[in-house]
């Protein structure tokens, strides 16, 4: 849950600082030629090319001039169903038709692969997981099956001696 906390005050902090700038590009003054005066630092010189200082001179308002339909060669007609007049007769050779019943029913297909690919998926896990407790079953019996096998088995003298020196108290000293 200590993530989750992290995360979100991340996200907020990424939030604020997003939110600072945007405030510090909005009060960001424009330049003003009378701030040097006032704080008493020196006026920046004048340019020296005069033509160049004056601001540009304003833009001519656009207006809307007609369209003349008739003789522009960048406006096509368009029928009644929306299709230009040129490309109505191309498309009308070199497309097909798509029908929507053909659509839902290969989503459909699709849908039905995918669930009976999962299914067999599924099964192959679940046999998997029946052989490896199986295998658990098999490890356990052979390990029985060992220490049966150690208990009856006949001891070396060494392992003899072993046994008595834990039964024999001033003898078991080495």
């Amino acid at each position: 849950m200590s993530l989750d906390r992290k995360i979100i005050s991340e996200i907020e902090r990424y939030r604020n600082i997003n939110k600072y700038i945007m405030e510090q590009d909005a009060t960001v003054p424009p330049p003003a030629e009378d701030l040097g005066t006032d704080l008493g630092a020196v006026a920046p010189p004048p340019p020296a090319d005069p033509a160049a200082a004056a601001p540009p001179p304003p833009a001519a308002p656009v207006t809307a001039e007609p369209i003349d339909v008739a003789n522009d060669p960048d406006v096509e007609k368009i029928d009644d169903d929306g299709k230009s007049e040129e490309k109505k007769d191309d498309e009308d050779e070199s497309s097909e038709e798509l029908d929507v019943t053909e659509l839902v029913d290969s989503q459909k297909n699709i849908e039905k692969k995918q669930e009976d690919y999962f299914e067999n998926l599924f099964g192959q896990l679940n046999k998997l997981e029946s052989r490896l407790g199986e295998m658990d079953q098999i490890m356990s019996k052979l390990n029985t099956l060992e220490a049966k096998i150690e208990k009856y088995r006949e001891k070396t003298p060494q392992e003899k001696l072993e046994l008595r020196s834990y039964d024999s108290y001033p003898f078991n000293q080495r």
